[in-house]
């Protein structure tokens, strides 16, 4: 969440993160300068711009070198980061201030200052992956040397998730970088705790960091050199810890028992769901998904549970919704019966666009074949990256897309999945003013009344049968916990942060 994989907090089980210790590296008992840290990576960056790369997927290769406003801690909470205060002016969710950490400075020896940090966040909104997620943003500014507000044109609630180092949002780039945002693809320009080592760089092999001589904390600094080496067979990496060369990796529910039986600790935590979006619901393309009768029964003929038992093990669960518990079980008959009443006794055919990795397109095939048994019949693209994916998916040339999207509050996933301007996950621009109003609601209203209103909202969007919602799934880590500390997740933070909490025992 990967984007999900694609634009929302990325699918983390697809990405299969490998940590592995170099020959000559050393891991001495106390923390410090005392190792070499090697990340494996399951494919190189998107970008190493901050606000290009791929949430989730390419969280390790930014995180090393860009610090973010806020950092999302083990428990799920943010904690202080280059700011040390935050929070929301009077009331609506409409404009927040951050208190900007002194004394910070770049990589490049500059000083990090309030306008620095607006020129960055301004930067951020309008030419980042995730438009959709700043759109509310109308300006940040600089109201003191210390002191910046941003300024929402409509309520945003979730302004805190989108500054730490999961989001990426909130990565703070130098002037230098800004300055020329081409270079920013393939350089370094943040005040984190590394700095991309170019000259022992390969781009799209492997990325050295060495660490920041001029970090505002070098206690947070584990390793005298990390590097995210990029390997593409998940099985590759699981063999190096079976050969005493690695130390975790990122693992598919298929090899925990592998991981087990070999000694190391398993750590996982919910991260995403997956399922079948029904995007066409005004049958622009497929005139029977414009029938609620005919989204429900589609709903209706998916066996949730065999699966999410199938694909994911214990390690994902079935499930009707994208946030909540919804209401649509597996009823087969039902599901012919509703789409006899509206008119299709024999069923009808749709084409479906999918996507390979991270089980992704063996979970759109498995539906296929549920809506099948229904009469359904379906015509299948399957893209091979994220950009295809993308760019069919905007194309409005497919009623049905199988998705993998990362876990996110409502607000978030409203932006790309319920209000009514294009995105990939709503590519028509479905339109319902009852669901805009019960959105509106929520985002503007104060913390402790937002779950009720949000849990509103998704009740109602399940009930209209927008999307075929099948497996919530876990995010699943193996380690050797007698070498390294601090490999932590949780359902709240479901990355592990390897620029400050990773550290050898």
């Amino acid at each position: 969440m990967s984007g999900a994989v694609l634009r929302g907090l990325a699918l983390a089980a697809s990405v299969a993160l490998t940590a592995t210790g170099c020959s000559g590296s050393s891991a001495s008992a106390g923390g410090g300068l005392d190792g070499i840290l090697t990340v494996v990576a399951g494919g190189p960056p998107a970008s190493l711009d901050p606000v290009k790369a791929n949430v989730g997927s390419d969280n390790w290769f930014v995180n090393l070198t860009y610090d973010t406003l806020l950092r999302l801690g083990p428990n799920g909470q943010e904690e202080p980061d280059l700011a040390t205060t935050w929070g929301y002016v009077g009331t609506g969710n409409k404009v927040f201030d951050l208190t900007i950490r002194q004394g910070v400075k770049f990589s490049d020896a500059t000083s990090l200052t309030a306008r620095t940090v607006a020129a960055s966040l301004n930067y951020a909104r309008t030419n980042g992956l995730n438009v959709s997620w700043t759109s509310a943003i109308s300006s940040v500014t600089a109201t003191g040397p210390d002191t910046v507000r941003i300024q929402c044109a409509t309520p945003n609630p979730d302004l805190p998730g989108l500054l730490n180092q999961v989001s990426l949002m909130g990565s703070i780039i130098s002037p230098a970088g800004l300055a020329d945002p081409s270079k920013m693809g393939t350089e370094s320009f943040g005040a984190g705790p590394y700095v991309l080592d170019a000259a022992r760089t390969v781009a799209g092999d492997h990325y050295t960091y060495t660490p920041n001589p001029d970090y505002w904390d070098k206690t947070k600094i584990h390793w005298k050199e990390v590097v995210v080496k990029v390997v593409s067979n998940p099985n590759s990496a699981l063999q190096a810890v079976q050969t005493g060369a690695a130390e975790a990796l990122s693992i598919g529910a298929t090899q925990v028992s592998t991981a087990v039986l070999d000694g190391l600790t398993v750590a996982y935590a919910p991260v995403a769901f997956m399922g079948v979006n029904l995007a066409d619901r005004d049958g622009v393309v497929s005139k029977p998904l414009a029938d609620l009768k005919v989204r429900q029964a589609l709903n209706y003929a998916v066996n949730r549970t065999a699966i999410a038992n199938a694909l994911f093990h214990q390690y994902g669960a079935p499930t009707d919704e994208i946030s909540i518990p919804g209401q649509l079980g597996y009823a087969p008959d039902r599901a012919k019966q509703l789409l006899a009443e509206a008119g299709y006794p024999n069923g009808f055919s749709l084409n479906v666009e999918t996507q390979q990795g991270g089980g992704i397109d063996l979970l759109t095939q498995a539906v296929l074949q549920d809506w099948k048994e229904i009469g359904v019949t379906t015509d299948v693209t399957t893209d091979t990256t994220v950009g295809q994916w993308l760019g069919n998916a905007t194309s409005r040339k497919f009623p049905a897309l199988g998705f993998g999207y990362g876990a996110a509050p409502t607000y978030l996933l409203s932006l790309d999945w319920m209000l009514p301007h294009a995105t990939a996950y709503n590519p028509f621009a479905t339109s319902d003013p009852a669901l805009t109003s019960l959105l509106a609601q929520a985002a503007a209203a104060p913390a402790a009344e937002q779950p009720a209103l949000d849990q509103a909202a998704m009740r109602y969007v399940v009930g209209q049968a927008w999307f075929v919602s099948v497996a919530r799934l876990d995010g699943v880590y193996a380690y050797d916990g007698k070498q390294l500390t601090g490999f932590n997740v949780s359902p709240g933070n479901l990355l592990p942060d390897i620029a400050w909490t990773i550290a050898p025992k």
